[in-house]
């Protein structure tokens, strides 16, 4: 119990401190957070996603490693999911919403944020891997999934097209992979700029739960919580094991396969109309009942 004392105190801890800022000002002051979010999305997070992947050093093959641990666990959640939706006898809207909740997770706010406090810039490169994956396949599986087959598999792959930070993570592998130099005030700037993305994304985190409202379905509450608290450590540890991952790409991809589910599913659940008060409160239950688990999570396994 003390270890998991430690861990919380010293690495979820800060976290939630961060985050209580973002809920009292917005509390207080009714801030607009879609233009931080707008903020972060378009130009803090882009150059957060280049800098740490340009200087990461990760070896090529490591890379593909942690890019199909996110790829297999996240999709593994999927296939768990529809499953137990399936033997529940949900109804094709609460499918949807089941499956939105239980694959996508809050890896960048809080899984970032973590795997820096924890591991350092080394398992924030890391964990920066796990975050882009989960934004592809939010922005175009999760699409698909929320609109209940409605949009074409090509329809939503164009969505990738507005998303800033595929072209920082493309290009970052490109400079990577030539070993194109940059300019240091460049470089520079851009770490500056990369280095806000964090704590305006927990002040936002925080924004978001203040201004969350919406009723609880037990029904699909205690499944989807269940399955993405207590299963997505479970699926992570088996996923990094049969792919042989050791170290910190072990430890960071664990824990981003462990955190809550992701507030952007309130946006899919509110643009295709899947229930987004039950949504919006599966959010809040698995937020705020994660630290105990990651803690316990991150104590058991070692990481």
């Amino acid at each position: 119990m003390s270890d998991i004392l430690a861990v919380f105190t010293q690495n979820i801890l800060p976290i939630l401190i961060v985050a209580t800022f973002g809920f009292a000002l917005q509390r207080t002051y009714q801030i607009d957070k879609r233009a931080l979010s707008s903020i972060v999305f378009n130009c803090l997070g882009p150059c957060l996603v280049f800098t740490s992947l340009v200087k990461s050093q990760l070896p090529g093959d490591e890379l593909l490693q942690l890019m199909a641990f996110a790829i297999v666990s996240l999709l593994g959640m999927g296939v768990l999911g529809w499953l137990l939706a399936r033997g529940l006898r949900f109804s094709r809207m609460e499918t949807a919403a089941f499956l939105v909740v239980v694959i996508f997770v809050n890896g960048g706010n809080f899984g970032l944020t973590l795997n820096q406090l924890r591991y350092g810039d080394a398992g924030l490169a890391r964990a920066i891997v796990f975050y882009m994956v989960n934004t592809f396949l939010a922005y175009t599986l999760g699409v698909f999934i929320a609109s209940s087959g409605e949009l074409s598999a090509r329809q939503a792959l164009a969505r990738l097209g507005k998303l800033p930070a595929v072209y920082a993570a493309v290009l970052a592998i490109i400079v990577y992979s030539f070993a194109i130099p940059i300019p240091a005030p460049l470089l520079r700037g851009l770490e500056i700029a990369g280095s806000g993305a964090i704590p305006v994304m927990l002040v936002i985190l925080g924004m978001q739960i203040a201004d969350l409202r919406g009723g609880l379905s037990w029904r699909l509450a205690l499944p989807a919580v269940s399955v993405r608290l207590l299963l997505g450590p479970v699926m992570g540890l088996l996923v990094a094991t049969v792919l042989g991952l050791q170290g910190l790409s072990r430890s960071t991809s664990i824990i981003e396969a462990s955190m809550p589910t992701a507030v952007f599913t309130i946006i899919l659940a509110t643009e295709f109309g899947l229930q987004p008060a039950i949504v919006t409160g599966i959010v809040v239950v698995s937020t705020l009942l994660s630290p105990l688990t990651i803690a316990t999570t991150i104590t058991l396994l070692g990481l």
